[in-house]
């Protein structure tokens, strides 16, 4: 969280990496919607490449009760990542003092990290909640949580508002809810 002096807005840049089929673009436009209901602006900038399957994927996030300027990011408070290559590539928009949260369950090679970090088996919960494309939301749930400790002001009705507007079916939200809540349940063991 960056407190700008001049007017006291408080705004909270995230990075999301991973590849192509990951759901890392999913990930970033329900953590936005997320954002949109909680009130807030919110600039969202997803980029891949022409692949769609294991191709480099990212997407950066600004949330702000004020109004943003860019959706770019020189320097991020959160990166999530999802796979090795996306935290090795991105972590040079992360500050000193960022927060990391990593996919444990694929990320085995960790680099020698100058920020605070969580590794998240987020994989292995997605498998045994039934599906592994709910690892994404598994660390939406995390970051959530993390953020909230910074006074990130979403709550769980912003959340689920989220999902309705880019999940379609009662049973894909069900089982979402479910991954953003063991995220959670993660994140409360660990602080």
């Amino acid at each position: 969280m960056v407190d700008i002096k001049n007017n006291n807005q408080k705004i909270w840049k995230i990075i999301l990496g991973g590849s192509g089929g990951q759901g890392i673009v999913t990930l970033g436009r329900v953590l936005a919607y997320t954002g949109v209901s909680a009130k807030l602006n919110v600039t969202f900038l997803p980029a891949y490449g022409a692949e769609m399957r294991g191709g480099y994927v990212y997407s950066m996030l600004s949330f702000s009760s004020k109004e943003l300027v860019s959706p770019v990011i020189s320097q991020a408070d959160y990166g999530v990542f999802l796979n090795e290559n996306s935290l090795q590539m991105l972590n040079q928009y992360l500050k000193e003092k960022s927060w990391i949260l990593w996919n444990s369950s694929l990320i085995k090679n960790r680099l020698e990290l100058k920020q605070n970090d969580i590794g998240i088996p987020a994989s292995e919960i997605a498998e045994k909640l039934g599906t592994i494309k709910v690892a994404n939301m598994v660390m939406l749930g995390g970051l959530l949580k993390l953020m909230e400790k910074s006074g990130f002001p979403v709550k769980e009705k912003n959340i689920i508002s989220a999902l309705k507007e880019t999940i379609n079916d009662g049973k894909s939200l069900s089982i979402n809810l479910q991954a953003v809540s063991e995220g959670k349940r993660i994140i409360e063991e660990v602080l």
